[in-house]
């Protein structure tokens, strides 16, 4: 009762055979393979109901670009907020440090930081106010506004 090395899926009836396809639509019929060799399955033919189906091509309304003004996606800037909260905390120790006279510098600081919140939000480039940030309230919150200007569109003429 030992079975031969070189054909270990044999059976003593022989060979194990694919279930026979024959009639079946789309199948080539199994031809018998030599003993000792497996035959591989034969790829199923494409039915004749598919071979009319082509790609249609796309509606005109999809195949051109939308051209003109976009406006910006309404996300708020990290950079932005981060220049506003230090601008707060500037502010803050300002008048803790002068004992209460560095109230003055809440009159050009308070407005640019109110400014910078509502620029996190547009999406709109404001070299003008970023420079502004730097040489009054802060060198590192004016050069967080002035790098995130690269993300931003400028604002449209009106």
């Amino acid at each position: 009762m030992s079975q031969p090395t070189d054909q270990p899926f044999s059976t003593p009836e022989g060979p194990a055979q694919p279930p026979s396809a024959q009639g079946a639509p789309g199948y080539a019929s199994p031809t018998p393979a030599p003993a000792g060799q497996l035959q591989p399955y034969a790829e199923p033919a494409a039915p004749q109901s598919y071979a009319a189906y082509q790609q249609q091509p796309a509606p005109a309304a999809y195949q051109q670009p939308q051209l003109g003004y976009q406006p910006p996606a309404q996300t708020q800037s990290t950079l932005y907020l981060v220049a506003a909260i230090l601008n707060w905390v500037v502010l803050g120790i300002t008048v803790i440090s002068t004992l209460g006279l560095g109230i003055i510098a809440a009159a050009w600081m308070v407005p640019m930081t109110v400014m910078i919140h509502k620029g996190a939000k547009d999406g709109y480039k404001h070299t003008g106010l970023a420079v502004c940030t730097l040489l009054f309230c802060g060198i590192i919150s004016g050069i967080l506004m002035l790098v995130d200007e690269g993300n931003r569109q400028p604002k449209p003429l009106r």
